[in-house]
């Protein structure tokens, strides 16, 4: 069960949630992303003169990091730690560095044929590109999602590091027991949670159906024998009060169809359910899918008519924040996702686009970083710069802390003390080091 009351997941669950992922890479003849292949490759580096937003509320107006090993050793404030010799050294003079942003839904892959070897590097450099260093997979095809994640972990790859789903397809299976020995063979194949599961499946506002309930039951209840989560898709307040009722822990969407009420997110905060945002879901997007001002639905349809499983006529647009802010308000964990498919810069700026209709800029500092970390349980390794912590670092020409537009100012990504994306040269007023 996760806290809604602190951004760690609890010992039993994280625990066995790192168990079963290791074990079943292992089994597979993989090397998790934490293990020796990964530590080889890092590298020793010292940040210096940086603002650095350490995402835990500090903020280090000029300060230094260490990286050691691939992971952030010092944090300090005026004169950078020192280090060892041969120590790559970054001078961020004039930048801001924060947490690497994570999303904690996106689809990757879609149709698999022409994923390789035409889109995968594209794709996932324009991700790195965008700040992002970690992603839950939205439900892409099984098993290639677990393919991309090793392809990536063994450097055959450069990308984010992927959390990979197993699929959850109620109408394949007549029974719970078919359906959960199927989850027990996606999870011994690399899923580190299952979904996503639309609830109910038929057209909102339905309830779900007795089959559905049952199902969605046997789903929560054999995940949380390994540790792995469901990932519900409740687009509904009742659909995601339902799903809570039953168990679930992970809501990968906040309702568009309905206003959420304080009594209702106390229910998903007692419940200890964490939700990720995808606001962008209902607001119209331009220039995306066209380039003639015309607003579309996220793809490509036209706006409003386009957009699914909702009432129609762009109310989406206001329940999708106004939702968001009443979960958040009310201690619920909320944290950043797309949903979405097309290129990462542009669904950055779609979704902090709209947060930004509710949320500060300190807001949202809490909500890419530590919130995210906490949906997909990585808490102890993600969202924040303080020691221990992963080195996923990205550094900024803006201070996001001056407005949302300052997070897609991106010129150099570290993830895992690897820099991946260094763009500093392009930039005509600061000398490329």
């Amino acid at each position: 069960m996760r806290s809604s009351s602190s951004s760690v997941r609890p010992n039993s669950i994280q625990g066995a949630r790192k168990f079963r992922r290791v074990a079943s890479l292992l089994a597979a003849g993989v090397l998790s992303i934490f293990g020796t292949a990964q530590r080889s490759q890092a590298q020793n580096l010292v940040i210096t003169n940086a603002r650095i937003i350490v995402g835990n509320g500090q903020v280090i107006e000029q300060g230094g990091i260490l990286v050691r090993d691939g992971r952030i050793a010092v944090v300090v404030s005026g004169e950078a730690p020192s280090a060892p010799p041969g120590t790559q050294t970054i001078d961020a003079s004039g930048f801001t560095v924060m947490p690497g942003f994570i999303d904690d839904h996106r689809h990757l892959i879609g149709r698999a044929e022409n994923f390789y070897p035409d889109r995968a590097p594209k794709e996932m450099m324009e991700l790195l590109e965008s700040g992002v260093t970690t992603v839950q997979s939205g439900g892409d095809s099984f098993p290639a999602i677990v393919q991309l994640k090793q392809k990536i972990e063994h450097g055959d790859l450069k990308g984010p590091r992927i959390v990979a789903p197993g699929p959850l397809n109620f109408n394949k299976y007549q029974t719970t027991d078919e359906l959960r020995a199927a989850i027990d063979d996606e999870i011994k194949a690399g899923a580190e949670s299952l979904g996503e599961i639309h609830f109910p499946q038929a057209t909102f506002p339905a309830k779900p159906t007795e089959k559905e309930t049952a199902f969605l039951k046997a789903s929560v209840d054999e995940g949380k024998k390994y540790g792995v989560p469901v990932q519900v898709h409740a687009v509904s307040p009742d659909a995601m009060l339902d799903a809570v009722r039953d168990g679930v822990t992970e809501l990968i969407h906040t309702p568009h169809f309905g206003w959420v009420t304080d009594q209702d997110a106390q229910v998903v905060k007692n419940a200890g359910a964490v939700v990720s945002s995808c606001t962008g879901f209902g607001a119209p997007v331009f220039n995306v899918f066209n380039h003639d001002n015309q607003p579309t639905f996220r793809d490509g349809k036209p706006w409003p008519g386009g957009i699914i499983d909702g009432e129609g006529r762009g109310r989406e647009a206001g329940y999708k924040p106004v939702n968001g802010r009443t979960l958040f308000d009310n201690g619920v964990v909320f944290g950043y996702c797309t949903d979405t498919t097309y290129k990462a810069s542009e669904a950055l700026a779609h979704e902090l686009k709209v947060l930004n209709l509710v949320f500060s800029p300190i807001d949202l500092i809490k909500i890419m970083g530590p919130n995210s970390a906490a949906v997909i349980g990585k808490s102890k390794d993600l969202g924040t710069l303080e020691p221990g912590k992963l080195a996923d670092i990205v550094v900024l020409t803006g201070n996001p802390l001056d407005g949302y537009w300052n997070f897609l100012t991106d010129v150099m990504t570290i993830k895992g003390g690897q820099v991946l994306v260094d763009k500093r040269s392009r930039l005509h007023t600061v000398k490329a080091l």
